[in-house]
């Protein structure tokens, strides 16, 4: 796992419960699945956040598409507030070398798991945490007993989470991908002083919308997927 620890990669993916019909209106051409929604279909909301998705199979001893970076966007007039949570003080160095413990729990705002292709090595499954990191997050990939593979910074910025994820070489001619990604935004803050609100209004269609944007290098380049959920207009 050495290699793991100096490189980054990221990973996403969920336990589905939702608030509202979800439907997944579009889906890029490398992806079975792909799906965003918040846990709450009420305007203005103290809510959470969760996100699914999935490669499509690729035939054994091919390379799996390995992203370059990421960006999560939320349906315009959400707000994201990383002020509502605690703020963890450990820089990633510090993580890898202390475990997920490194940062209090209270800073955690996120959890979820995923697959990564590994070349000939196969499969690895890996927990995925992130914590409030003032004035972004630091996600972290660790095994199940809590060992951290790798810490990096993503940046929040308005409606939007952006990841940026250098390649991870192999043996063999591969590199590290991912082929499933989970990640779940638990509620933070209070009701006074959400970490995550939903839009102040439901458009005219009863839908909000979500965009995700995975980049690769050519030629598939930046992929695009968008998902939809009901939320409540007001009568």
């Amino acid at each position: 796992m050495a290699f793991l620890k100096t490189t980054c990669f990221a990973a996403v993916a969920i336990v589905l419960v939702c608030a509202g019909v979800a439907a997944a209106d579009t889906k890029a051409p490398l992806y079975a699945k792909m799906e965003q929604r918040f846990t709450t279909a009420k305007p203005g909301t103290w809510t959470g956040w969760r996100f699914e998705g999935r490669l499509k199979p690729f035939a054994p001893g091919v390379q799996v598409p390995a992203q370059r970076g990421a960006t999560f966007v939320f349906p315009r007039g959400s707000r994201f507030d990383l002020s509502a949570a605690a703020s963890c003080d450990a820089s990633a160095e510090e993580l890898v070398a202390g475990g997920v413990g490194t940062c209090p729990k209270r800073t955690e705002i996120m959890s979820g798991d995923a697959s990564l292709f590994l070349g000939s090595a196969g499969i690895l499954a890996v927990e995925a945490h992130a914590y409030v990191a003032r004035p972004g997050l630091l996600v972290v990939f660790a095994t199940d007993s809590g060992a951290v593979l790798r810490a990096f910074r993503a940046a929040v910025r308005g409606n939007r989470i952006e990841v940026t994820l250098p390649a991870v070489q192999l043996g063999g001619g591969y590199e590290v991908s991912v082929t499933r990604m989970s990640l779940e935004v638990a509620r933070f803050g209070t009701r006074r002083h959400p970490g995550l609100r939903t839009p102040p209004k439901c458009p005219n269609g009863g839908r909000w919308t979500f965009v995700y944007l995975p980049r690769y290098d050519e030629p598939h380049g930046v992929q695009r997927s968008t998902s939809s959920v009901r939320c409540k207009r007001k009568r």
